[in-house]
């Protein structure tokens, strides 16, 4: 079915900002509870995202939500372990979940996170959630220090809507504590990631399933992520302080073909 872009109601019992998989799930989990929940989007579904390796513990967030099936059925590629590289080149054995925790839950997913997103946002409409997408909220709105609803846009038009509870999952946007002016930067955290998919990477599925592959350069300033995704695409993405990355050095093209050669 087509997702809505308009709300049906001028008030629920929580509206959630943000349909990442923090947003669908927060609104999964409280719209099962029977109370009336409205999930907020900026953009159109499916979108292109990063984060993809998820990790073996999710497994029990995932039962909660309801969508351990269409996981098991999804042609995501099934993620077995963790190999390290060092800035030598000497590599790590290979560390198998299922080795430390024979159970189901240690097997996890490197997903494409366009189709996985869809796949939470899809699941909290058929647990009760009223679900829209390309609809921008422009403020929350607040009395006196609680929030009491939000003013969004969609169509062209604009309209408040109330609600009991907000709950921010805009990510980095970031919206309550921005507007609050709560939010503090970790200076040691100001990471930076240029990251693309390629095809015909090698892939080692002697473990059952694919491994995430994390690669240190020579001098250490920077590490890459190698994980093998479905069909014959793997994600490769260079993550280091944002400003050695960013700054002064180029296209993000030029800069992965220097830490390549580093």
């Amino acid at each position: 079915d087509e997702l809505m872009m308009n709300p049906q109601r001028s008030a629920y019992d929580c509206i959630v900002l943000g349909a990442g998989p923090a947003g669908c799930a927060a609104a999964t989990l409280v719209a099962k509870e029977g109370f009336s929940t409205l999930l907020v989007e900026r953009e159109q579904l499916p979108r292109e995202h990063v984060g993809e390796s998820l990790m073996p513990e999710s497994y029990w967030t995932f039962e909660k939500l309801g969508i351990l099936d269409k996981l098991r059925e999804s042609r995501f590629s099934k993620k077995v372990g963790v190999q390290f590289v060092d800035a030598s080149g000497r590599e790590s054995k290979p560390f198998f979940f299922r080795s430390h925790h024979d159970h189901e839950s240690s097997d996890s997913w490197h997903v494409e996170r366009a189709d996985f997103d869809r796949m939470l946002f899809e699941n909290a409409a058929e647990h009760g959630a009223e679900c829209v997408e390309q609809t921008r909220v422009l403020d929350v709105v607040f009395d006196g220090d609680r929030a009491t609803g939000i003013r969004l846009k969609s169509d062209s038009r604009e309209r408040e809507i109330r609600s009991r509870v907000i709950v921010d999952a805009t990510g980095q946007s970031s919206m309550i504590a921005n507007r609050l002016g709560l939010k503090e930067m970790n200076p040691d955290l100001r990471k930076a990631g240029i990251w693309r998919h390629f095809r015909g990477g090698e892939r080692d599925e002697s473990g059952g399933g694919v491994k995430t592959i994390i690669s240190h350069t020579r001098d250490k300033r920077a590490w890459f992520w190698y994980i093998p995704q479905s069909g014959d695409a793997v994600s490769i993405g260079c993550v280091g302080d944002a400003d050695y990355l960013l700054k002064g050095r180029g296209t993000p093209a030029e800069v992965v073909a220097e830490e390549l050669a580093n």
